[in-house]
């Protein structure tokens, strides 16, 4: 076969020549995205039931619509949160579905939220399913302009939102901070009751002039003609002009002009959804979300180019702003990683070219160039975007690339320099080497099996990893075996002779060494114990931090005010802290929500509930080392300025959902025990010095104001009550009665009751709804008072939950949860009461749990081909004993260049499994092949081990040399520390540890036992 192959020289090297157009063009149409993307399987059921109490709709909502979702199968977890006329259900689907399956588990859920309905209270409106929750708008925009209003604003911002939405590529534009208009009637109550005017009246002659009736049609030569019967409602002068008629009955009759008793303009909503502001100016935000597998870099100059040509058609005044721009982020990001690309690409030439010469080496670059280019041919096939991971992967990779190069070029020169005729001995290093380096290579990629077994979030962020690793280390020995024998005809002639390698000083003193430990072993062995007992005592010392934060220069800056405050007074906090940040010299830009949070504009930032009390502010730096200083000042500040706030800085995530760094979770009934428990967590968090931001999820107690109805009082003059309702909701948010279209805009009717205050209520005079009667307010309600509710209520799987948070600062999670631990968790709980950990440690403590859950399926593949490679067991208890020599180089090596163990360490590590034992099985292979020629086991040990050395010393150091330049990536550096120390430490030990171990392991055989044997063969 491989004689076949090597007569195939010129389709060979046409196929390579098709591969590098190939590899060029399929770079070039990859997705690029800055982060890879996961899946966040979680939806949100929203309900309203207007005028309930937070614990009625957790009673009569939430909890029946829970009970019909809890049956779905594929059920992770509920969350829900109550609050007065809202329910709010995060329904979390299992991490094991794939995203093809999504869309039928979103449709169940939909079906059960319908079917459920009928249990609901008669005024609840049915819950809306929101399965795009975790849609993200990579791309922001701001439009803003001094002496515009917000109407003018979103005239313009609307129309690029059209724009937006024609440019191929773009799957969704929404618009934030658009204002409600509204049409406010403003009548003294009192002349309703002069003019003998009920609301009724009011309300009923307003819908008849706003409808679009059906007139018919009718017929007139010969033609059927539509009769059109619009509205006749298009403008405030429309609504002023309005002529009522007032009085009852068939005596008391007359008209009047609304305007001529009433106050009517044209207003915004009060109060207000959710406002906007970019650089303390009201603006409306753009988030703009391309579509899957899209080339950003590309889409964002396609949007440069068009905003820049709608710029030109804008008045003097409004501007359009960048808030976050995905494609230059991953632009940035792909030209850094492209850049460690090449350096790791150049370190590892440069080193084959020391140890190899230049022909070798140049024939393991053009292997692994070819390798690199037919990986992205496949991820061009397979959907893989290039980005942070898969990127990161390949300099993770590059390394084990060239091993099943440099094993054949090394061979195919050993075999020359034997005096084997060139030709055999291209085809013989391939057959010798062929299965076991196949064998080697998918031990290798099974190192990394864990990632594609693991079904959490963290995971499925390092997906790509598995997928790149998998790709490139099978590409690579598919060229080792094929492209680089004919490469080695081409270019190599070795001149050097057994002899003369003999006579090289470094090989004479390292055959000793090597003679040494076979004569030796159990020494060698011994030797050992020191440095395991060195590393299990350090090993406390590494620090532990899950998942790295995000390096961009951006950091959320929340506000809570205290609970149930007004909108208006959170925007009017948020305008002096926006002024204070603007000052700041770190600050770029920001851009503020209050009422919201930002568009989700990475998939671990999860927007916070709507909250009157909340604003979040988005705070762009020059860059990322100036967050740390500013956030020191900002929390100084904000305590001295704003003592009755609850601010927090957070900075962003990179691969996990944004949560407060540590959270104790007490489950159970009662809310008061609940507030006890946290209470006591609380406590105990704000006790240790390297905590802050301590808070609860239920909040403070908000007030409400709660009329006694006096019921024989209200029959006796005629009043209901949905008399006295409409009358407190007309005071002031005002009370709805028609509608009327301006433009494209539908907008409200609402009639007004100014001037009342709290004191002068029972003074508001009311009438019933036949308006025969007038009576004050204070004369049908007894009293109205104001009381304290918990408006906040949060369960998770149906059972009340209350959260007790903070976060870290100057340490890792981890270190302070250690801290903290024994003393939350003796916290006395009552019977029916449980406590849990959540926040980033929930989530740690899951994935590693999820991952070291797929270990043992990976470890029985590798032990699998292990025993198929030797037909044997002692050879594969050897390789697998030198695996944890690695953590003797990865502790020493993350506790010297102070790099935390996380998940991405722990990736690493698993792969380290993998090189290790590829290393291994190419020098086992070696000694059998010495063996089988008639050595004895001692000098086949020495032998082999100084044929293959070269080959896995270079192996090990281009991968470990080729790390360097992950160090200085956030995502990476973990793992580029425990792969550098772990293999130099590894390969080392291994060269010395597995011939000791193999001379243990077999003992030269007797005269009689080989006569025996030779019997036995011939039966």
């Amino acid at each position: 076969m491989m004689n076949f192959i090597l007569r195939q020289r010129t389709f060979i090297a046409f196929f390579c020549v098709l591969c590098v157009i190939g590899g060029v063009l399929s770079y070039i149409k990859l997705g690029k995205l800055e982060d890879p993307s996961f899946t966040v399987k979680t939806a949100l059921v929203v309900t309203l039931y207007p005028g309930a109490t937070a614990q009625e709709v957790e009673l009569h909502v939430t909890d029946k619509i829970e009970a019909e979702l809890q049956s779905m199968e594929s059920l992770f977890r509920l969350r829900s949160l109550s609050r007065p006329g809202v329910s709010m259900i995060f329904v979390d689907l299992a991490s094991d579905l794939t995203e093809s399956e999504l869309p039928q588990q979103w449709d169940l859920l939909r079906r059960k939220v319908n079917d459920n309905k009928l249990q609901l209270p008669l005024n609840a409106q049915v819950g809306v399913v929101m399965d795009e929750f975790s849609e993200v708008y990579g791309m922001l925009f701001a439009i803003s302009g001094e002496g515009f209003d917000n109407w003018q604003l979103r005239d313009y911002a609307h129309t690029l939102q059209r724009k937006l939405n024609t440019i191929n590529g773009i799957k969704k534009v929404e618009l934030l901070g658009v204002q409600s208009p509204v049409i406010n009637i403003d009548i003294p109550n009192d002349r309703l009751v002069d003019l003998g005017l009920s609301p009724l009246q009011v309300i009923t002659q307003l819908q008849a002039q706003d409808a679009r009736l059906d007139a018919g049609s009718m017929v007139a030569d010969g033609y059927r003609m539509r009769v059109d019967h619009p509205s006749e409602l298009h403008s405030v002068s429309d609504v002023e002009n309005l002529m009522l008629k007032s009085g009852v009955g068939l005596l008391e009759s007359g008209m009047v002009r609304l305007g001529d008793i009433a106050d009517v303009d044209l207003a915004y909503q009060e109060p207000a959804q959710l406002m906007s502001r970019f650089n303390g100016k009201d603006a409306i935000v753009l988030a703009v979300s391309p579509a899957d597998g899209i080339n950003v870099v590309s889409l964002g100059d396609t949007i440069n180019s068009m905003l820049a040509n709608y710029e030109q058609q804008l008045p003097v005044g409004i501007d359009i702003e960048t808030i976050a721009f995905q494609p230059d982020e991953v632009d940035q990001a792909i030209n850094n990683f492209i850049s460690n690309l090449l350096q790791s690409l150049g370190i590892v030439v440069v080193v084959l070219c020391i140890f190899m010469g230049w022909r070798s080496s140049m024939i393991v670059g053009i292997s692994l160039l070819l390798t690199i280019l037919l990986t992205l041919i496949y991820m061009y096939f397979d959907d893989v975007d290039l980005q942070r991971v898969s990127l990161g992967t390949f300099i993770l990779a590059l390394g084990m690339l060239v091993d099943n190069a440099i094993v054949i070029v090394d061979l195919f020169s050993v075999k020359c320099r034997q005096g084997i005729e060139r030709h055999k001995a291209a085809a013989v290093a391939v057959k010798e080497m062929a299965v076991p380096l196949l064998g080697a290579t998918i031990i290798a990629i099974c190192g990394a099996l864990p990632v594609l077994l693991s079904k959490t979030e963290s995971a499925e962020f390092a997906l790509s990893v598995f997928q790149v690793m998998c790709a490139s280390l099978l590409f690579s020995w598919v060229v080792a075996m094929v492209v680089t024998p004919i490469m080695c005809l081409w270019w190599i002639h070795p001149k050097e002779t057994a002899k003369e390698q003999e006579s090289n000083l470094f090989w004479r003193y390292f055959q000793k060494a090597i003679n040494w430990t076979v004569l030796r072993p159990k020494t060698v062995l011994v030797m050992l114990v020191p440095l395991l007992i060195a590393t299990m005592l350090s090993i406390p010392y590494v620090k532990v931090n899950f998942m790295p934060g995000s390096t961009r220069p951006i950091v959320f800056l929340d506000y809570w005010l205290p609970n149930g405050a007004d909108i208006a007074a959170t925007s009017e906090d948020m305008k002096g802290i926006e002024q204070w940040l603007l000052a700041q010299p770190e600050v770029s830009h920001i851009s503020a929500y209050v009422g919201g949070s930002a568009p989700r504009f990475s998939v671990t930032v999860e927007p916070e509930p709507v909250d009157p009390a909340y604003g979040q502010i988005l705070i762009t730096t020059h860059d990322f080392e100036g967050i740390a200083p500013l956030i020191a000042r900002g929390d100084e500040w904000l305590k001295n300025h704003y003592p009755q706030a609850e601010p927090r800085f957070r900075p962003l995530k990179m691969a996990t959902a944004d949560k407060f760094s540590l959270e104790a979770r007490f489950i159970g009934p009662d809310p008061e025990v609940l507030r006890t428990l946290t209470e006591d967590a609380k406590s105990i968090m704000a006790s240790h010095p390297n905590t802050k931001y301590i808070r609860d999820d239920w909040r403070q107690t908000s007030k409400v104001l709660r009329p006694e109805i006096n019921l024989e009082a209200a029959r006796r003059a005629g009043i209901s009550r949905t008399d006295i309702a409409a009358v407190l909701r007309a005071i002031d948010e005002g009370l709805p009665i028609a509608n009327m279209h301006i433009h494209d805009r539908q907008v409200p009717i609402k009639v007004r009751i100014n001037d009342v205050s709290l004191d002068s209520l029972a003074s508001v005079p009311m009438n019933s709804v036949t308006g025969k009667y007038s009576v004050p307010l204070g004369q049908v309600v007894r009293s109205i008072s104001v009381e304290q509710e918990q408006n906040i209520i949060w369960r998770r799987n149906r059972l009340p939950v209350m959260t007790a948070q903070a976060d870290v600062f100057g340490t890792t999670p981890s270190e302070v949860h250690k801290d903290i631990r024994a003393d939350i968790e003796a916290i006395p709980l009552p019977a029916g009461y449980s406590m849990e950990w959540g926040g980033e440690y929930y989530d740690e403590a899951r994935s590693l749990a999820d991952t070291f859950e797929q270990l043992p399926k990976a470890g029985i593949v590798m032990v699998v081909i292990l025993v198929a490679l030797f037909n044997g067991l002692r050879q594969p208890i050897i390789i697998l004993i030198t695996v944890p020599l690695a953590a003797i180089g990865s502790t020493f090596s993350l506790i010297a260049f102070d790099k935390p163990f996380g998940f991405m360490a722990l990736t690493g590590a698993i792969c380290l499994s993998g090189m290790i034992i590829k290393n291994g099985i190419v020098l086992m292979d070696q000694i059998n092949i010495e063996r089988k020629k008639g050595m004895p086991i001692k000098a086949a040990i020495v032998e082999a081990t100084t044929n293959r050395t070269l080959a896995i010393s270079m192996g090990a150091l281009t991968t470990a040399l080729g790390m360097i330049p992950l160090m200085s990536d956030a995502l990476f550096d973990q793992m580029a520390a425990t792969i550098i120390g772990g293999l130099i430490a590894a390969t080392g030990l291994a060269l010395f540890v597995m011939p000791a171990l193999y001379a243990v392991f077999f003992k030269e055989k007797t005269e009689s036992e080989k006569e025996v044997n030779h019997a036995k063969s011939l039966l």
